[in-house]
């Protein structure tokens, strides 16, 4: 099975087993057995519905895994690291493209992948001798990434010398490899959102490099915050529906990437 399919139906089975989609299945049977004369049936069946979709509004079930997940890795301290590493190779993990002439280049793309450039950015000014790899992913046409690209750079004034554009890479495991085709030695610093971190590390050792974590654009603020109120968690919304979506499918990712290297 090529890694497109793979990647899609992986896609497919986490937004099937989400809190929503189970919910709408299940309104669907209660539909089928209302048309087939079964009301006590379908009573029943709308009311686990609506108790699936109550309980999958409630982000207090995740809210406590994804935010241990998001601090696996520290934050990246420029300090801390600025004598161990010699010319590192920054890699900074792309999100969706849009390429509608239409918008600001800057809302091409979303907030998330402006907050993992901006990291990126920062970290590899710090090194002299470091280059910075930029990957802007989805299925828009090269050359419009590319310009995209050229606006970015001229943008943050980054030195085009020292700056590496990958268009092609569709999903995590793409960025790793292309990664690896242009790594030399130096440490790899992969810079990507701190819920995709663990998954993302996982991926870049697999394919065989030994990469440092820069993890950024957090979603969860550290245990104790003061602006921290545990009690909102288990009020129903639909950020809690994407809550536990979201966990769910970093829980697929993570298994499909599993099983893809059995193959």
């Amino acid at each position: 099975m090529d890694n497109v399919l793979f990647d899609n139906f992986k896609y497919i089975i986490a937004t099937m087993l989400s809190p929503l989609w189970i919910t709408l299945l299940i309104q669907a049977f209660a539909i089928l057995l209302w048309c087939r004369g079964k009301p006590p049936g379908a009573l029943k069946a709308f009311l686990i519905s609506f108790l699936c979709l109550l309980l999958g509004s409630l982000a207090g079930w995740t809210y406590e895994a994804r935010r241990q997940s998001e601090f696996i890795y520290p934050p990246f301290q420029l300090d801390a690291n600025g004598d161990k590493l010699s010319a590192p190779l920054v890699v900074v993990l792309g999100t969706g493209f849009n390429s509608d002439p239409e918008l600001p280049f800057t809302s091409q793309v979303s907030g998330t992948f402006l907050a993992r450039l901006l990291e990126g950015v920062r970290i590899q000014r710090h090194f002299a001798d470091s280059k910075i790899l930029i990957s802007i992913a989805g299925r828009a046409d090269p050359e419009k990434k590319q310009r995209f690209y050229q606006q970015i750079i001229e943008l943050l004034q980054i030195d085009p010398s020292r700056a590496e554009l990958l268009t092609t890479a569709k999903s995590t495991e793409d960025e790793a490899l292309l990664t690896k085709e242009s790594y030399t030695g130096q440490p790899v610093i992969v810079v990507t959102s701190a819920g995709h971190i663990v998954r993302a590390m996982k991926t870049f050792e697999t394919a065989g490099l030994t990469p440092l974590a820069a993890p950024t654009d957090y979603g969860f603020p550290r245990s104790g915050s003061p602006d921290e109120k545990i009690w909102q968690r288990w009020l129903p919304s639909t950020d809690g529906l994407g809550s536990n979506h979201q966990w769910l499918y970093e829980k697929v990712a993570m298994l499909w990437q599993q099983i893809k290297g059995g193959f």
